[in-house]
């Protein structure tokens, strides 16, 4: 589990190191890959598609999460 670990962070840490040395070069066959890893990144996600096709979707939409997060703002920290 350990040597998955590193192999995936060190692979991380690489497409990071290659994504930054493309957006700081400012060569022209880069730009349209930035744009695209800007438009993959800042793309909203939803996950409601595939609950639906697993058959989750009816249990999901009964869960009530926004009762785990009720008074946490209105906590104190004990001072």
């Amino acid at each position: 589990m350990a040597k998955s670990f590193v192999r995936n962070l060190v692979l991380a840490l690489g497409v990071f190191l290659v994504m930054a040395v493309l957006v700081y070069s400012n060569v022209e066959f880069a730009e349209p890959i930035t744009e695209y890893v800007a438009f993959v990144v800042t793309t909203d996600f939803s996950v409601q598609p595939f609950l639906q096709r697993v058959g989750l979707a009816e249990k999901w939409d009964s869960w009530d999460l926004g009762s785990l997060f009720e008074g946490w703002s209105e906590a104190t920290l004990g001072w």
